[in-house]
């Protein structure tokens, strides 16, 4: 059974514009992964931005540190407009895990916030939220 993540992409700055929601998220998956911050930074807007910016870079990293070690393992945009669009994410190995993302489109697409959702053992934290 496979997981849904559910994922909204805005436009970025130095690292992007990215031309599409799906390629947003795929960046911001990817600087999580390897700790990149200036591109977490970079090509984030809104709520994600805003929070980023109260913590120092190695607040940052720590936050998403694992948070995809488990996936998305496939990405698919399920709603868009000219602004905002709605990727989901599918856990091919994970059941009933999930996350969601908003995104915007602010002359190339990048993502504004990140919400906890439900995991296999009850809700999950997003970055920035303690860990049980």
């Amino acid at each position: 059974m496979a997981a849904l993540l559910m994922l909204a992409g805005c436009s970025s700055g130095d690292s992007g514009p990215y031309d599409s929601a799906e390629a947003a998220v795929r960046a911001h998956l990817a600087a999580a992964r390897s700790g990149d911050v200036a591109a977490l930074r970079s090509d984030s807007c809104g709520a994600l931005a805003e929070e980023m910016a109260r913590h120092s870079d190695d607040e940052v990293r720590v936050a998403f540190d694992g948070l995809y070690s488990n996936g998305p393992d496939e990405l698919k945009t399920t709603s868009s407009d000219s602004a905002h669009a709605i990727v989901a994410g599918l856990y091919l190995h994970v059941t009933d895990l999930g996350i969601s993302f908003s995104a915007e489109d602010h002359g190339g697409w990048e993502v504004c916030d990140i919400h906890p959702s439900n995991g296999p053992f009850g809700p999950l934290p997003g970055p920035f939220q303690r860990r049980n």
